[in-house]
């Protein structure tokens, strides 16, 4: 009986020993499973899901076709509508005629505001990246977007920057060269609908449209630069003791504008073209 206690006792504390092991075995292997589980968690909220849009029109109002954004309502059978469009019907649907901008459709607001688009413009420079409810409203004031060259046989089409190098390098003799604050003196034909002027130090192109009407000529000046800005303009014509004179805002457009799309005009009479049907005119762009 004395030599079976000192057996026992070591078999108990080997038994004891071993079991202790195996925890700490589990524990570091729950350890190293909880580990590797959570890399791929963090890799894939860091790099999200790649999704490929076959026709992204179906994120637009079927009514108003512009891009959709909360809140969106559904009618009973599930057509959609923008809130806007909503209230304009009468909350009637116009493809069944039920009820509609009562009921809101969760599942497409969680994917409008899941989904991030690139600009438009990305080929142009443009590197932002927004959600597609925000789409029309950066792309009509993206700084990249590409203006089109305002010599008739030519199709090149790039920023303002772009157009800047491509008229320098391909058109010069096409453009009058100008400064800011400084008064210059042109004339233009009957024939001529536009005449084409490049600033001298930024490069940025100005266009002057001559628009024949009925009893003269409707003459604006439109700046080929996709971005809003303050600059001012002087537009002046004189004839034996007569003068007519515009101050307006230079108005930025992407590609000369269509006839009748100004509203700040200078309407000239025939009367103040010299014998040479020609129509002297003072300009001078203010910054």
């Amino acid at each position: 009986m004395e030599e079976e206690g000192p057996s026992s006792g070591t078999r108990k504390y080997k038994r004891m020993r071993v079991l202790h092991e195996l925890d700490a075995s589990e524990d570091n292997h729950h350890d190293e499973i909880n580990h590797n589980d959570s890399v791929p968690e963090s890799k894939e909220e860091e790099s999200g899901l790649s999704v490929t849009l076959m026709d992204p029109e179906v994120l637009d109002c079927l009514i108003c076709m512009e891009p959709l954004s909360p809140p969106v309502f559904q009618c009973e059978n599930g057509h959609i509508a923008c809130s806007a469009c909503c209230t304009k019907l009468g909350n009637k649907c116009p493809s069944c005629s039920w009820p509609i901008g009562y009921n809101r459709c969760l599942a497409i607001e969680k994917v409008i505001e899941s989904i991030k688009v690139s600009c438009e413009y990305k080929p142009y420079g443009c590197g932002e990246t927004f959600s597609y409810r925000q789409k029309n409203t950066h792309e009509e004031k993206c700084i990249y977007a590409p203006c089109v060259c305002p010599i008739s046989d030519c199709n090149f089409r790039g920023s303002t920057k772009q157009m800047s190098l491509h008229f320098s390098s391909q058109h010069w003799s096409s453009a009058r060269r100008f400064r800011y604050n400084c008064p210059f003196s042109v004339s233009v034909s009957k024939m001529e609908s536009y005449l084409v002027f490049q600033e001298e130090n930024d490069g940025l192109l100005f266009v002057l449209i001559n628009q024949i009407e009925l009893i003269g000529s409707a003459i604006t000046l439109v700046c080929l630069d996709p971005c809003s800005s303050t600059r001012r303009y002087d537009l002046m014509s004189k004839k034996e003791g007569s003068s007519l004179r515009l101050e307006s805002l230079v108005k930025c457009v992407k590609e000369i504008p269509e006839e009748g799309s100004s509203e700040d005009f200078l309407l000239v009479p025939y009367g103040f073209y010299c014998s040479l049907e020609k129509l002297k005119l003072e300009i001078c762009v203010w910054k």
